[in-house]
């Protein structure tokens, strides 16, 4: 019994691995959100801002668990590309709040419809699965992200 409850723990590893490819494939693309050619990295970054609007760009560092000098780049593209402004922060001159232009709201607009059709798109290729299994799904899922952070904690340790 105990084999075979091993075998199909890792049937969902490698399967999750599968999907992480297919995650990881997907970001590595350009993106066309209605004319205007992107990375994922660039959406992503004008989805944080425009769904925070005068966010910091250690706050998104942080939410991103990148380097604040790593945002900071991203940034600079977003801004030279007219998308993202920012706007020294009134009580912390050190800081810069970031908000999204015209432009850049068109695209985080446009960027939220997209996101959403691929959203029920999938919500409706899971039509046959009950809430019951999808609250087991996220009750495994919380717990192997819990295992691959220690995994990650015990591997930047060495």
């Amino acid at each position: 019994m105990q084999d075979s409850r091993y075998e199909k723990f890792c049937q969902v590893i490698d399967l999750l691995d599968e999907g992480v490819e297919w995650i990881n494939a997907y970001d590595a693309l350009l993106h066309d959100y209605g004319g205007v050619v992107m990375f994922q990295a660039e959406s992503q970054m004008i989805k944080a801002i425009g769904n925070a609007p005068g966010i910091t760009a250690s706050q998104l560092a942080k939410g991103f668990d990148k380097t604040t000098s790593a945002c900071s780049q991203l940034i600079r593209k977003l801004k030279q590309k007219e998308w993202v402004v920012q706007n020294r922060n009134a009580e912390n001159s050190r800081e810069y709040n970031l908000y999204l232009t015209e432009a850049g709201r068109e695209i985080y607009e446009k960027h939220k419809a997209f996101e959403t059709a691929c959203y029920l798109r999938t919500f409706e290729m899971l039509k046959d699965v009950s809430e019951e299994e999808l609250e087991v799904y996220i009750k495994i899922q919380t717990r192997l992200n819990k295992a691959f952070s220690l995994d990650v904690s015990e591997s930047k340790q060495l």
